[in-house]
């Protein structure tokens, strides 16, 4: 057995095990077994090796898993707005408990535009029982952000502190799904411990494919 799958047979093995916990469940009034949300209860006196299925934490964000297309505006530091556009490609991962997106974006038009490329995924962790996202792009750049979502409206924040001289700190980015099939962003940066406001987007399903 190589090592590679040593290792996902480890995780898979303490996965099942932090879930299925060391004692059994107490059964429900009605004799059946009481089930965690986003997931399956550990059958009585045994470990369950059957990933979790999705529950209302993934049907809640189904509306941000779809591709889309769309415009804005950014905020450059010196107070200049330029035009933005946007299109990406979303899709499930297996299993269906997290998803992940491609995004193209260009700020700006001509000569002077910049071209920004950035794989997110993001869902449920049910180790955290919170929304999470991991965010890298073309330029070198990672981040980790941390998810509250209240009703149609997720709001992402940077986890990680960044050290570049004049630029934010942290990054938060609303999002509002309201409306069907749209996603209306608000771009927001810290500096000097101040969300100052990076610009806004809006992005229509169905035009990224």
């Amino acid at each position: 057995m190589n090592k590679l799958l040593v290792a996902v047979s480890l995780f898979a093995f303490g996965t099942a095990y932090a879930q299925s916990g060391t004692t059994a469940k107490a059964p429900a009034p009605s004799g059946a077994k009481a089930a965690p949300s986003g997931g399956t209860a550990a059958p009585a006196g045994g470990m369950e090796m059957t990933p979790p299925k999705p529950g209302p934490e993934q049907a809640a964000i189904k509306p941000l898993v779809a591709s889309a297309s769309g415009t804005g505006v950014h905020m450059m530091p010196d107070g200049k707005e330029m035009p933005s556009k946007a299109k990406s490609t979303c899709k499930w991962l297996p299993g269906n408990m997290w998803a992940a997106c491609d995004i193209d974006e260009t700020v700006g038009t001509g000569k002077t535009a910049m071209k920004w490329q950035g794989h997110m995924v993001f869902g449920y962790d049910n180790n955290a029982k919170a929304y999470r996202a991991f965010m890298t792009d073309n330029w070198g750049m990672s981040d980790r952000m941390k998810g509250t979502l209240e009703g149609t409206k997720m709001v992402w924040e940077s986890m990680d502190e960044m050290k570049i001289p004049n630029m934010p700190s942290k990054t938060r980015v609303t999002e509002d799904f309201t409306e069907a099939k749209t996603d209306k962003l608000t771009f927001e940066g810290m500096m000097n411990g101040k969300w100052v406001p990076m610009g806004t987007m809006t992005m229509k399903a169905g035009g990224g494919k």
